[in-house]
């Protein structure tokens, strides 16, 4: 599936979207699947070999909704006052099972901002926390290094202290307050969104985040190879 860009009038409605219900949506359907679904499923085609050339052959994409196309519709389980639909979209591009908490790239769309993530959910933070304790020095250099880049924010320390059985001075304490972790900045929308070029300039955001994103690789999973 080609990409040629993202039309005006895709981003104009995702803008819109939080205002419909179920009846409105459906009275837009055939513009959100010609203008916003169908450019999102050729970005992703578009993208996901770009990265997989660019950071790891074996980042894996599916162009289809809970493949790398978030959900558009809010979960308001959770929520009763959340709109029923969104006015973002969050794609993902992630390497390694389960892809629950793979280490992932992230894009995520609104009708003025692309935002970029990088980062993983800790399936068993014990192997997290070991392989802090005895490899984090480089992964504390790739994260003072991406976020001097991208002016991006660390997110995931959600521990107050260093978790008991291990030392509060340890070079890379703070990173053992992580319960997950994701590095995230966020751009304004370039007017090459609407073109062909908006798959580059994704690539290039997100390759910044190589050596972040192999060392959770490496570390994280299970198939990881360490050096």
């Amino acid at each position: 599936m080609s990409f040629r860009g993202f039309p005006a009038e895709g981003l104009a409605l995702l803008g819109r979207l939080p205002t419909f219900d179920k009846d409105s949506f459906k009275a837009h359907a055939a513009g959100y699947r010609r203008d916003l679904q169908s450019p999102l499923k050729g970005f992703v085609d578009a993208l996901g070999p770009a990265l997989c050339a660019r950071i790891s052959a074996d980042i894996q994409f599916a162009p289809k909704t809970h493949g790398s196309i978030g959900p558009i519709n809010n979960d308001v389980r959770f929520n009763r006052d959340a709109p029923t639909y969104k006015d973002h979209v969050l794609l993902r591009f992630w390497e390694g099972e389960p892809k629950k908490t793979a280490p992932t790239l992230y894009v995520r769309l609104t009708p003025t901002e692309v935002g970029f993530a990088t980062g993983a959910m800790f399936a068993d933070v014990d192997r997290w926390r070991e392989a802090v304790v005895e490899r984090g020095a480089e992964l504390a250099s790739a994260l003072d290094a991406l976020l001097a880049d991208t002016q991006g924010d660390l997110v995931g320390a959600e521990l107050k202290r260093v978790p008991r059985g291990f030392d509060g001075d340890h070079p890379q304490a703070d990173l053992l307050r992580h319960k997950w972790l994701q590095v995230r900045w966020p751009r304004a929308l370039p007017a090459n969104v609407h073109g062909e070029d908006f798959v580059d300039y994704c690539a290039d955001e997100l390759e910044r985040a190589t050596a972040v994103h192999r060392w959770l690789v490496r570390e994280l999973t299970a198939d990881g190879t360490r050096r």
